[in-house]
């Protein structure tokens, strides 16, 4: 990962938002930008200036691999580097920070302030690391499709445990024993695995239900691999499926095809849903789906943007390199439900499907 390129862009941004110092301290921007999975840790990034203050617990591994200079982290460290550097105004990411934390911020600032007779001042910056981690480079493409290798043939291989009396609890652990046995450092969430009319529940907590013949499989894994998610759906039908949830399925497939047509750059966010739910409404399935159409997927599995036609995101263009989840999904509780999910990437002139075979 060149995280000295992802600090310049840093750099760069703080200087179009007049700010003197940007304050990173949540552990996944940190990985984003230092390469080091670190528990805590603060970042300060000035306009020509760098330094990463951790705990002893890091100081080593932190001095030895990361690009940048590094110190331990005391409250003089961090009073020395911003009076040294005369800064005036701090950024912070006010996404992430607790009330509790920004209560201990200012008042740090403020002791800064009364020695020294400084007018510092604090900025909130609404999640100010989105914009670059939305638009994944070459590296985290590779390792993104590896983990979303690794999903499928674990889906593989539970498919192939299916057998009349087998648990969900029992085919959520050999999914998860399967992909950590073959290099997944974690899951991304964990496991649904739901049969019958448990499936109904979009967030089903996989428990002891047993397969029974003709009874339709919900099946939503995801694993991790260098930090980065994988994510998908499927169903299967055990048996002869019921021509209710048949014909769900079928909708579900033809809406999502017609969310995909419009994954390409320049299109909006909302059109993506849009177009998803236009064929739910056709079919007279549109209450039927009661949640977004997908989200981004990177170092957390379930970051910025959110899909849906009435999110705070709906006028999100699409980029090249912006990795998102397509999962339309219809639920008729005491019946069951089906969900449809893939993970792609947006291309130069449309996207690729990582899990295209």
């Amino acid at each position: 990962m060149n995280c000295l390129k992802r600090l310049k862009h840093v750099q760069e941004y703080i200087i179009k938002k007049n700010i003197d110092l940007l304050i990173i301290d949540d552990p996944i921007a940190l990985t984003y930008l230092t390469n080091l999975h670190l528990s805590c840790g603060k970042l300060f990034i000035a306009k020509d200036k760098i330094k990463l203050f951790v705990d002893g617990r890091y100081l080593q591994v932190a001095k030895s691999k990361a690009p940048i200079d590094v110190e331990l982290i005391t409250e003089k460290s961090l009073f020395d580097f911003i009076v040294q550097n005369s800064i005036k105004t701090v950024g912070f990411d006010s996404d992430k920070l607790s009330y509790n934390s920004f209560e201990k911020l200012k008042s740090f600032i403020d002791k800064i302030n009364a020695s020294n007779q400084l007018d510092i001042k604090l900025t909130a910056l609404l999640d100010p690391l989105k914009e670059f981690r939305v638009i994944k480079d070459d590296d985290e493409i590779l390792i993104m499709k590896k983990a979303a290798s690794l999903n499928w043939r674990g889906f593989e291989h539970i498919c192939s445990l299916l057998k009349e009396g087998v648990t969900e609890t029992e085919l959520a652990l050999q999914y998860e024993m399967f992909v950590k046995k073959n290099g997944a450092e974690s899951l991304s969430f964990d496991s649904i695995v739901a049969f019958g009319k448990n499936s109904a529940m979009p967030h089903y907590k996989t428990a002891d239900a047993k397969l029974k013949l003709n009874d339709i499989v919900l099946i939503d894994i995801g694993c991790s691999v260098e930090g980065y998610h994988s994510d998908m759906t499927r169903v299967i039908f055990f048996g002869t499926p019921d021509p209710m949830l048949e014909k769900m399925y079928a909708v579900t497939k033809r809406s999502q095809g017609s969310a995909l047509k419009m994954c390409r750059p320049g299109s909006k966010l909302k059109e993506l849903d849009i177009a998803c739910r236009k064929v739910f409404k056709e079919e007279n399935f549109e209450k039927e789906f009661v949640h977004s159409l997908g989200h981004g997927v990177g170092l957390e599995v379930h970051e910025f943007p959110r899909i849906k036609f009435d999110s705070i995101d709906k006028d999100v263009i699409l980029k090249p390199g912006m990795v998102i989840t397509i999962e339309p999904g219809l639920y008729v509780p005491d019946i069951g439900g089906v969900r449809y999910e893939d993970t792609i990437i947006i291309t130069k002139d449309g996207y690729d499907n990582f899990y295209s075979s």
